[in-house]
């Protein structure tokens, strides 16, 4: 097995997203923040929900939480 082919299926059976135990965000709270229609800065949602603002702005650039949709309208 390669380390192509390792990767690929390590990254299949990884856990993401809300099924890991340290996990502050769930799909919903991620949809909120993507749509943002409170209009709060990535301050202050990084506040209200105890994680760092560069989380925030990984969550709205789909570099985190990829996995979970944009909610359908």
């Amino acid at each position: 097995m390669t380390r192509d082919e390792y990767l690929s299926r390590a990254y299949g059976f990884a856990l993401r997203g809300e099924r890991l135990p340290h996990a502050r965000l769930n799909a919903d709270i991620v949809r909120a923040i993507r749509t943002n229609r409170r209009g709060l800065t990535a301050r202050q949602w990084a506040e209200q929900l105890g994680v760092h603002q560069r989380t925030i702005d990984k969550v709205r650039d789909y570099r985190s939480w990829r996995h979970v949709a944009q909610e359908e309208r």
